[in-house]
């Protein structure tokens, strides 16, 4: 079958890169340091949106970073009206709540606040409001006009949701995750604000600075990577390296919250002209499947991709092994691209990212693998997955 496989990808995926020579992404105002929450605030205010509607979850909240955004637009003569449902790989149902919050409310602008949920939850409100309803909207390039204004303050470093053109919303019932991708989603200002990163859990700095890492490492590996992909995720890759284990031991250190928030930044900007590849397609399928964290997903199996597609990624890795010092420039050798592998590894155990899931079911496996194998048929990845490749690869998961 991975003859067939390889054929319909390069189908799929040389479809996608000439449509995507015909996009323009929308530029991006980006507020960044101490002050830049009310700075977007203040953005937001001049552009002349007087009720806003801000999507954030209850914990948030209750830590009072939602009054800081109230008082922002409320001290500028706006109003501020609060969404805080939001939890962890939000769902077609957050959305219609959202949405009907912006009906009866009749809110002009959307502000996210949060994680990579919170922002993409926010997307498909924006994008729901200007259309009919969200279910049709998933997929890729659906959109058929302008969402409603939406910004984003970001307070995790991982996700990229705040630069990236695309969000993950979930079925309910089905827990199948649905990808809606369209330039029309990038918010139109971010605030980058370490301040509102210094309280993050030790376990959440791990876990989100890990799926920034993933975006960096596929999409500097994948087809599709060019100079300037490399560029950017290139400069993620050090600086995860460097500053994740200094924000996992000291939350409060502020510079690390800078650098990592700025990797996060780069990263999800690589992702709007390269793509992921096996490690998000394997990943999700665990995250839906059985719920584990997204980021916990991705770490655990990382390794294990790079592992298998190490002879088609021999000179990408070789280079990142470069970059974070483990390896001589310049030598793209096996040897070096093992190097990576090794650093990645040991960097995941200094956070404390398990390398083994014990959700993960024996029976559940062959489904997992195909379906992973499936999603990854839209992805430019150099090396193609067999069914017992992944399989494999699952069950070296189980604890």
């Amino acid at each position: 079958m991975r003859p067939i496989h390889s054929l319909v990808n390069r189908l799929i995926t040389s479809t996608l890169k000439f449509v995507q020579r015909f996009l323009v992404s929308p530029s991006q105002v980006t507020f960044s340091g101490q002050g830049s929450t009310e700075q977007l605030c203040a953005h937001v205010s001049r552009l002349g949106y007087k009720k806003v509607l801000l999507i954030t979850d209850k914990i948030l909240v209750d830590l009072g970073l939602a009054d800081k955004v109230k008082a922002a637009i409320e001290s500028r003569h706006g109003e501020l009206v609060i969404y805080d449902g939001v939890l962890p790989d939000p769902t077609i149902t957050m959305v219609k709540e959202g949405l009907a919050i912006v009906q009866a409310q009749g809110c002009d602008a959307i502000i996210a606040m949060g994680g990579g949920s919170s922002i993409d939850t926010a997307k498909g409100v924006a994008a729901a409001a200007t259309h009919d309803g969200i279910e049709s909207l998933l997929g890729i390039l659906k959109l058929k006009r302008e969402t409603l204004p939406l910004f984003a303050i970001p307070t995790t470093s991982g996700t990229g949701s705040e630069i990236s053109i695309a969000a993950v919303i979930s079925d309910p019932e089905t827990h199948q995750k649905g990808l809606m991708a369209d330039p029309r989603l990038i918010p139109q200002a971010v605030a980058l604000d370490a301040n509102l990163l210094v309280g993050m859990p030790a376990s959440v700095t791990a876990s989100t600075g890990i799926d920034a890492l993933s975006h960096a490492v596929e999409t500097y590996t994948g087809r599709w990577a060019d100079e300037s992909i490399k560029s950017r995720s290139g400069t993620a890759v050090k600086l995860i390296f460097e500053y994740l284990p200094r924000a996992y031991a000291d939350g409060k250190d502020i510079e690390a919250r800078e650098a990592l928030s700025l990797a996060s930044y780069y990263a999800g900007l690589s992702l709007n002209t390269g793509a992921v590849g096996y490690v998000h397609a394997l990943a999700h399928q665990i995250g839906g499947k059985y719920g584990v964290p997204h980021g916990v997903a991705i770490g655990a199996v990382m390794p294990h991709v790079l592992e298998i597609s190490v002879n088609k990624m021999k000179q990408p890795l070789a280079e990142l092994a470069s970059l974070i010092g483990v390896a001589k420039a310049g030598d793209s050798s096996l040897q070096n691209a093992h190097a990576f592998i090794q650093a990645l590894v040991k960097l995941q155990s200094q956070v404390k990212i398990p390398q083994q899931l014990d959700a993960v079911c024996e029976t559940h496996i062959p489904q997992l693998a195909a379906d992973g194998i499936k999603e990854a048929l839209a992805y430019p990845v150099r090396h193609f997955f067999s069914q017992r490749e992944a399989e494999l690869l699952l069950r070296r998961l189980i604890a």
